[in-house]
């Protein structure tokens, strides 16, 4: 019996947006980052494990690099953050991240005839496909909400530009460091095989 073993990959969009100046001082503030989902259901037809295989090679979605994958998750990450001078010090006073995450995943509407055998074992590859590309939206969350905290908690700087420009260093660096992580996470679970990805 063949295996399909799952091909996902998660792609991330990187995009930090201009600080904004106030003169006034303001009260510090801080949100919890806005979190857009949205998910895409590639539909199948097949009636045995060899045409849902492939079904799924033709409906494969590709990630931007030429690449193809069965499941994957697109993140695209902004923050926007407002400074204001205090005393001879300019610092943080608010910032929101938000968070678009698109999600697509393959479905099958089984045929009234089709073998229960075949439904459990492609129920079984669907919830493994989700499991890890929900891994991959854990992943795009926690690097929000640490660029929130990061930039919240920026020491005042001399000049606002000059803090502005050094916070957007720093979340871009750690934007960096959550696509690595993305990256060790595929590695880990082996593109999610490990995690029950895998038709047979």
């Amino acid at each position: 019996m063949r295996s399909v073993l799952l091909r996902s990959a998660a792609c991330a969009i990187f995009v930090s947006m201009p600080a904004f100046h106030a003169i006034a001082q303001e009260p510090r503030e801080i949100e919890g980052p806005i979190i857009n989902d949205d998910v895409e259901y590639i539909d199948v037809t097949g009636n045995s494990q060899r045409e849902l295989i492939d079904a799924l090679d033709r409906r494969s979605v590709d990630d931007g690099t030429g690449k193809r994958f069965y499941g994957h998750t697109r993140w695209a990450l902004r923050w926007n953050f407002n400074v204001a001078s205090e005393g001879n010090d300019c610092r943080v006073t608010s910032v929101t991240a938000e968070l678009d995450v698109h999600l697509s995943i393959p479905r099958w509407q089984p045929p009234a005839n089709a073998d229960p055998a075949l439904v459990r074992r492609w129920n079984a590859f669907v919830a493994g496909l989700r499991v890890h590309e929900d891994g991959h939206r854990e992943i795009a969350i926690e690097a929000a909400r640490e660029i929130e905290q990061r930039i919240e908690s920026e020491p005042p700087a001399s000049k606002c530009e000059t803090l502005k420009r050094t916070v957007n260093i720093r979340a871009n660096t750690l934007l960096d460091e959550y696509r690595e992580k993305g990256k060790r996470y595929d590695k880990q679970t082996d593109h999610g095989r490990t995690q029950g990805a895998v038709l047979r």
